[in-house]
């Protein structure tokens, strides 16, 4: 090839259309591809916020799903224990002991003597030892008019010899509530307040039952634990 001269014409530089077209397709291309690239970062954000947030929703659900499973594991703990700090029924004489054995004074037969007769006036207050509910009210042979309330733990406590019960089955009682009056129906030779005790179906002595009730290891904190909501 060879060069113009300096007297040539000059020349002047020209693209067909086909070089035009392949311009604008890279240039279309170019374009796309950016905004495809774009279009995936967002979208690829987007995902990524959404899947953070369901992580988030995922961890506070389980918080709440451990909060409440300890929550009922503390709830049933405290229901396989007994009432702390238990008071007696009935302030009065102690006129009968618990026994294995005991002569009847009226049948003036020997058996055994379940719980304990706290002489009392008729008429006298019946106090709840401790929260429970009201199992039953009747009347029994030889016990009277009777109150059973289920405490914690599978304790009873029993009233015998009432004048008259201020409960309903099914009442929830709290303690030093009043739920009947000291009577004598029955078998009895006179007014007063016959108390048992039951742990599961079983009769203890209810002065050594209430005594061990005095909490020296740390059931309170455990209940506490259980009732606390934070």
């Amino acid at each position: 090839m060879v060069p113009p001269g300096p007297s040539s014409p000059p020349r002047q530089m020209s693209l067909g259309t086909p070089a035009l077209a392949f311009i604008g397709v890279l240039a279309f291309c170019a374009v796309t591809a950016s905004g495809v690239v774009a279009a995936a970062t967002s979208n690829s954000v987007s995902l990524a916020a959404d899947r953070l947030a369901e992580a988030q929703r995922s961890i506070l659900a389980l918080n709440d799903t451990v909060h409440s499973l300890r929550t009922n594991a503390m709830a049933a703990l405290v229901k396989s224990l007994p009432p702390v700090d238990m008071i007696m029924p009935v302030n009065g004489p102690i006129t009968s002991q618990y026994a294995r054995s005991r002569l009847h004074p009226l049948l003036q037969l020997f058996r055994a003597h379940r719980g304990i007769d706290v002489g009392a006036p008729s008429g006298t207050r019946i106090v709840a030892p401790a929260g429970g509910t009201v199992r039953s009210v009747g009347r029994h042979l030889g016990y009277g008019l009777t109150i059973d309330v289920e405490h914690t733990g599978g304790v009873v406590t029993r009233y015998a010899h009432c004048k008259s019960s201020l409960v309903r089955v099914g009442d929830s009682v709290v303690v030093g509530q009043t739920i009947g009056l000291v009577g004598s129906s029955g078998l009895t030779t006179g007014p007063h307040l016959h108390f048992e005790v039951l742990v599961r179906g079983k009769s203890v002595d209810p002065v050594k039952f209430l005594a061990s009730t005095r909490d020296t290891t740390g059931t309170a904190a455990v209940r506490a634990a259980a009732t606390d909501k934070h």
